[in-house]
């Protein structure tokens, strides 16, 4: 799961929380009082400042792109057709 936690500083958090509803990735945003500059943390992955989150959030977006311009689904196939062996039936 990505947590993003952000000062309370009236930093705007809304363009993130809408790039990542279009991934459909589990995701948490923490206000803390402490922190000083937001930061990032994905299954160890850490970014840090807006730049860098945005950097992340901009390689999450291609991963999901890529991921759904790679499914299966979207190619013409029989699941029931034998396998084409060149020699033999291909």
């Amino acid at each position: 799961m990505i947590t993003i936690s952000y000062p309370r500083n009236g930093l705007d958090v809304s363009d993130w929380k809408e790039r990542l509803d279009r991934t459909s990735l589990r995701y948490e945003f923490i206000m803390d009082d402490h922190a000083t500059v937001p930061r990032l943390v994905d299954s160890g992955k850490e970014a840090e400042g807006i730049p860098a989150i945005e950097a992340y959030l901009e390689g999450l977006e291609q991963f999901v792109k890529d991921w759904y311009d790679d499914r299966c689904d979207k190619y013409d196939f029989d699941p029931d057709a034998a396998p084409k062996i060149n020699g033999i039936n291909g």
